[in-house]
């Protein structure tokens, strides 16, 4: 099952990142990494019973001998009750043989009945779980610019940096709300004061981030921080065949 939708092994950071113009004496690390986070939400269903979810981003990635990244991979699991009414979700309906939960019409947003909870159901539930690299546009966070798509953005800026200043940054240029990029134009006082304390070049910086991402590198819906910082801490050294 972790094979199916976890795809995140050094094959694949090797295809993303050429490493073979390293030369012989440079060490490379390798590390997999991952964060959980439980939700309360997203929302209640039509008859007011809340709605739970839990989040599981992977990264793979590759760092140098100073600790800054080489190449990152990062996917995430996002599971929901299925009284969540969000078509492409994955759901978890409870253990085999357990009271059926609430489940949600994702056309009406209308609860229809239970489930059933059976082994067979659960299981097929499970089967077809799906990333939210996998759910790609169905994801439904940004129809011009994807979960998947805005994590891409943020894989490529992770480049050259070490996990600790990744966070430097994210205490800096990020808000203090809700874990999103600062942006000019917020409304919310906080974040427009603490934009108003940015310098110029900071500013620029923000721009250049909410151009290609909007979303948060660690809230709710998932901490992508705590999963590159948990692959920086369970990193390996990496044997390289040179000619």
């Amino acid at each position: 099952m972790i094979k199916k939708w976890l795809p995140l092994s050094l094959s694949a950071l090797l295809l993303c990142g050429s490493i073979s113009s390293f030369a012989a004496e440079t060490k490379i690390y390798q590390g997999l990494g991952h964060s959980t986070n439980f939700r309360v939400g997203p929302g209640k269903d039509s008859e007011g019973q809340q709605v739970y979810s839990f989040n599981y981003v992977d990264a793979a990635v590759l760092f140098d001998s100073d600790g800054k990244i080489i190449n990152a991979v990062v996917d995430a699991l996002e599971v929901s009750t299925p009284n969540y009414d969000g078509e492409s979700m994955p759901h978890f309906s409870g253990w085999p043989g357990t009271e059926g939960h609430n489940l949600a019409d994702h056309k009406t947003k209308k609860v229809i009945g239970k489930t059933e909870n059976t082994p067979a159901s659960i299981a097929n539930e499970v089967d077809n779980w799906k990333t939210k690299r996998e759910r790609g546009a169905t994801y439904g966070m940004n129809p011009k610019n994807e979960w998947d798509e805005q994590m891409d953005f943020f894989q490529e800026k992770f480049k050259g940096k070490t996990v600790e200043e990744l966070e430097i940054i994210f205490t800096k240029l990020y808000s203090d709300v809700n874990g999103r990029p600062l942006k000019e134009n917020s409304r919310n006082d906080k974040d427009k004061e603490k934009y108003s304390k940015l310098t110029e070049a900071e500013k620029k910086e923000v721009a250049d981030i909410t151009a290609g991402a909007t979303m948060s590198l660690r809230d709710s819906h998932g901490d992508i921080l705590g999963a590159l910082k948990n692959a920086y801490e369970n990193r390996v050294e990496v044997a390289i065949p040179t000619k």
